[in-house]
């Protein structure tokens, strides 16, 4: 069994990433879903021990970092963008099409700084929110875990750190 740790949009806030780290031990794995590649960086060499995949998203200016990209896991595929590639903020459509194209069953996404959750024909789509700036309410972050029949998601707020 693997615990992921889903991560959006931080916008350099380093200490939300952190405190949601410190909040979930077991984990193995972080998805990092855009807007805050420097952010990563940070974490990557404070947090050796988690394996850290990651896309940059439409705020990160380095081109050489991944739009998107797939990981095998558990044997689910999983494809994950920032989401602004596929026009997220309006409609998920051409984001299950990219994964369903690609025979992806998992789908993760940022970008709309808003939770998101929907299981579609074989096909989980999740958004974790923001854990900096969310649209509504407190910042977000998401928990993944796989190796079980079906894979199970959850969202939860970033613990308080002021």
């Amino acid at each position: 069994m693997k615990k992921f740790l889903i991560l959006s949009d931080s916008h350099g806030n380093i200490e939300a990433l952190k405190k949601v780290i410190e909040a979930e031990p077991g984990t193995t794995d972080v998805i990092f879903l855009g807007d805050g590649l420097a952010d990563v960086r940070t974490l990557k060499e404070e947090y050796p021990q988690l394996k850290i995949h990651y896309v940059r998203g439409n705020c990160d200016y380095s081109r050489s970092d991944p739009a998107e990209t797939m990981i095998e896991v558990e044997n689910h595929l999983i494809f994950f963008c920032h989401g602004d590639g596929y026009q997220v903020k309006l409609t998920v459509a051409a984001l299950k099409y990219a994964a369903r194209q690609r025979k992806a069953d998992i789908a993760l996404f940022g970008h709309t700084h808003s939770p998101y959750y929907e299981y579609s024909d074989g096909l989980y789509l999740f958004n974790p929110g923001s854990v900096s700036r969310p649209r509504v309410g407190m910042p977000t972050y998401g928990v993944m875990i796989l190796g079980e029949d079906t894979p199970r998601f959850y969202h939860k707020e970033v613990p308080a750190y002021w």
